[in-house]
């Protein structure tokens, strides 16, 4: 038998190109440096098969959450051979991405149906 539970907490992990692709997953749950880890890993996966020389014209511009520059991260970001460029403090709202987040969750995921069937 399936039960409904109310999630406490959605979150979008995404990635927003210059020409408009986003590419994202959804969470349930609090983000950290492990989920987003996971998520960064798959990205480079996604883009080494578009393209394999991507880095050369790609910048990741990432605000400062805590789990983005942490130990967790700093290793992967180097193993991965990635440019990142971190906002200044306080400046999430510059992120493209969070336009796109902001939309999604206030037209895309209404709060009933913010739902998880469980065993």
């Amino acid at each position: 038998m399936l039960n409904t539970v109310k999630v406490r907490a959605i979150n979008l992990i995404g990635a927003l190109s210059s020409d408009g692709q986003f590419m994202f997953t959804v969470n349930c749950g609090n983000t950290n440096g492990h989920t987003f880890s996971y998520f960064i890993m798959k990205l480079v996966r996604h883009l080494d098969k578009q393209d394999e020389h991507w880095r050369e014209r790609t910048v990741l511009m990432l605000d400062n959450v805590v789990f983005h520059r942490g130990q967790v991260m700093q290793p992967i970001y180097q193993a991965l051979r990635l440019p990142v460029l971190f906002l200044g403090p306080y400046h999430f709202r510059m992120a493209p991405a969070e336009m796109a987040f902001n939309y999604i969750k206030s037209h895309e995921l209404p709060t009933q149906y913010r739902t998880v069937n469980t065993l």
